[in-house]
């Protein structure tokens, strides 16, 4: 299994040489192309074989085995604007964007259905991941100009799940234990002269579990569902600890400045509502995120995020037509506090308040917005299926999503205030298989 995992993990970076994708957080609104056409929904949605991404219950509404497979091309487009700080060793106003723009995120789901009550499934696809690359703005450097810091950043997830479900009538849940398979790399020049900091890049693994249910009321169209999708803990050796020292955070929690390399996929729990009649389908999601309590993230400050998501689909014969909108706030904050760095420790490694000093989170906000910027809100989707044979099918899905100008301050690390914003869009197409 664990070869496999890494087997997917290397086509998939050999399709997109980044992975700087981001729309909820860093997570993906949707994963096969026909909840990203409806906006990323799937919680009540019945969508074949993707169900088994969406949630494990809905997978004994299939008939038979059914396959699919594709992926998503996506194209981020961040950009970073400076005020700039006067002087020496820091950095001019001026505008620049991210050259990580060109990902392939691979999808692979299976289904079966004993006819029994009992249903399985495997998947396995990107889930979530985030990065940018800075090392063209050197070229902008004048005198003493520190301009990013040559940053680059480049966090992928790649998430392997077992679907079972159980239903009678018109209820059925699921559970789904999941396998996850991480690498982050983070790196930067600390000055023009090419001082290089990082480490390569650094992998993980982690475990988790989904949870699922759905109901649906006799006689109405309307399926009410409930999905939990476990933390996922996640470790990335030399990676956060390494470049937040570089900015002056120390590694002493007693300072109030620790941080480890641990970044945790946060919690999610969430609830759909789904209304099918005739040829037309109506759904609704709402899904509430952990960034705030999962290791890593609420070091760096990121908030809960909730994430409403609507859907609706119209068919005639063998063709399907989709549409579909997703918001959720940005959950990323401007910290504006000021915490106290350790400078130095006692002989035995403790807290020294005699040599702390407080540091301006000028330093946190850089890290960020320049690294992570994961303050997209807006996506709006559109889409399309259609079946080729009574066994063949495809479909297929575009995305633009929009982020507000997110201005926050930089003037302690040189730059002066600094606005970002990460608009993109995304091309998805799968093609599915039953018999």
């Amino acid at each position: 299994m664990t070869k496999t995992i890494k087997l997917a993990l290397v086509a998939a970076m050999a399709m997109g040489a980044t992975s700087a994708f981001a729309t909820n957080g860093d997570n993906l609104i949707g994963l096969g192309a026909k909840s990203r056409a409806m906006g990323g929904t799937g919680i009540a949605h019945f969508n074949g074989a993707e169900s088994a991404t969406s949630n494990p219950a809905l997978i004994t509404k299939s008939k038979g085995t059914n396959f699919a497979f594709g992926g998503t091309y996506f194209r981020p487009d961040v950009e970073v604007s400076r005020t700039g700080n006067a002087g020496a060793g820091n950095a001019g106003a001026g505008t620049d964007s991210s050259e990580a723009k060109h990902n392939v995120i691979p999808y692979v789901a299976l289904t079966e259905n004993f006819d029994n009550g009992f249903a399985v499934g495997v998947s396995m696809f990107g889930s979530a991941g985030m990065g940018t690359d800075w090392r063209h703005v050197e070229d902008d450097y004048a005198v003493g100009d520190m301009g990013l810091y040559s940053m680059r950043s480049n966090l992928l997830l790649l998430k392997f799940s077992v679907p079972l479900a159980y239903g009678q009538d018109d209820w059925s849940v699921g559970i789904a234990p999941v396998m996850m398979y991480g690498a982050l790399d983070m790196s930067f020049d600390a000055a023009p002269s090419g001082n290089d900091i990082g480490n390569g890049s650094s992998s993980s693994f982690g475990l988790g579990y989904e949870l699922g249910a759905a109901y649906t009321l006799p006689d109405m169209g309307i399926t009410l569902a409930a999905k939990y999708q476990s933390a996922i803990g996640m470790e990335y050796k030399d990676q956060i600890s390494t470049t937040a020292a570089a900015f002056g955070y120390g590694s002493n929690p007693a300072a109030l400045a620790g941080f480890t390399d641990k970044l945790e996929q946060p919690a999610e729990m969430g609830v759909g509502i789904d209304w099918s009649e005739g040829d037309i389908s109506v759904t609704a999601d709402y899904k509430k995120v952990k960034w705030g309590s999962a290791e890593g993230y609420k070091d760096f400050g990121w908030e809960d995020q909730n994430v409403y998501a609507l859907g609706a689909e119209y068919r005639m014969d063998d063709l399907a037509l989709r549409i579909g909108y997703n918001y959720a706030k940005n959950p990323i904050k401007e910290n504006t506090d000021s915490r106290i760095i350790a400078t130095g420790a006692l002989p035995d490694g403790t807290y020294n308040p005699a040599t702390s000093g407080p540091l301006n989170n000028d330093a946190m906000n850089t890290l960020n917005h320049v690294m992570f910027p994961a303050v997209t809100e807006k996506h709006y989707t559109i889409g399309a299926g259609y079946q080729f044979t009574k066994n063949v099918g495809a479909d297929f899905a575009f995305t633009y999503a929009t982020s507000p100008d997110v201005t926050v301050s930089a003037q302690t690390v040189g730059l002066g205030d600094i606005t970002v914003t990460n608009d993109q869009m995304a091309f998805s197409a799968n093609l599915n298989y039953s018999f």
